[in-house]
């Protein structure tokens, strides 16, 4: 879970990754499965909002595509909860 609330904990949500990364998508989807964040940036995470408008608190499908150095493509996914 995350909560982006401007206290500076928690306040955006991205994958973890340790390596060189060669290769990053990151998407996160609401529940209809409209894309609501998207990145090729391993730096940027998503901080709960969709065109500047902030989403009401509820749970998030997210999909991870990357490469790291010394390793084939991986694919991760999962869910996250967006407390409000």
């Amino acid at each position: 879970a995350f909560s982006p609330n401007g206290d500076g904990l928690n306040d955006t949500f991205k994958p973890l990754l340790y390596g060189n990364v060669l290769s990053y998508h990151f998407t996160v989807y609401n529940r209809w499965g409209v894309a609501v964040f998207q990145t090729k940036d391993p730096k940027k995470g998503w901080d709960g909002t969709l065109k500047q408008k902030k989403q009401q608190g509820d749970v998030f499908i997210w999909k991870c595509q990357f490469q790291l150095e010394g390793d084939s493509i991986r694919v991760e996914k999962g869910t996250v909860v967006l407390v409000r």
